[in-house]
């Protein structure tokens, strides 16, 4: 079967054979092949009966995957949950991550922020502000961002005193 004869219903499983899709994406995928919107709705809806597309499921590996692998916190995975199209209080309790989570999460981060950092970055008052900024712009409450940097720059300070004492 030639790739233009396949129905909106065969589009989306050759979509959904990639990766999983938000509804929303799914849609909007459909949309842009110039399917007639009824035709998008049956195939989405039927995909949906099938169990092959499954926000909440979707959102809460998304969640899993930015947060331990990409270092997002609790704000930037809601927001982005949202922009997928996952209603705002459900957003809200997906992102909210278990204290495992968070501290990969923040591992994560800070393991990226550190890459970039040049060395000694821990005495100088402007980096630390950096990071501590970076954090917050993925998605970590100030306070924390604040703590978790102080804490990574006490240990790098005292790995280097011990490192002078060798």
């Amino acid at each position: 079967m030639a790739k233009r004869d396949r129905t909106p219903y065969q589009i989306a499983l050759d979509l959904l054979s990639r990766r999983d899709h938000f509804r929303r994406e799914l849609v909007e995928k459909l949309r842009q092949r110039d399917i007639p919107e009824p035709e998008v709705q049956q195939a989405v809806a039927r995909c949906e009966e099938l169990d092959l597309i499954n926000d909440q499921r979707v959102a809460e590996r998304f969640v899993e995957v930015r947060a331990a692998d990409r270092g997002w916190g609790p704000h930037r995975l809601e927001a982005e949950l949202r922009k997928r199209g996952i209603e705002a209080g459900e957003a809200d309790r997906i992102s909210r991550l278990s204290e495992e989570m968070a501290t990969a999460a923040m591992r994560a981060a800070l393991r990226k922020l550190e890459l970039r950092a040049p060395g000694g970055w821990w005495r100088d008052g402007q980096r630390r502000a950096r990071m501590v900024s970076s954090l917050i712009n993925r998605g970590f409450e100030a306070e924390v961002a604040i703590a978790a940097v102080d804490e990574l720059a006490a240990s790098r300070e005292n790995q280097n005193h011990a490192l002078d004492d060798q």
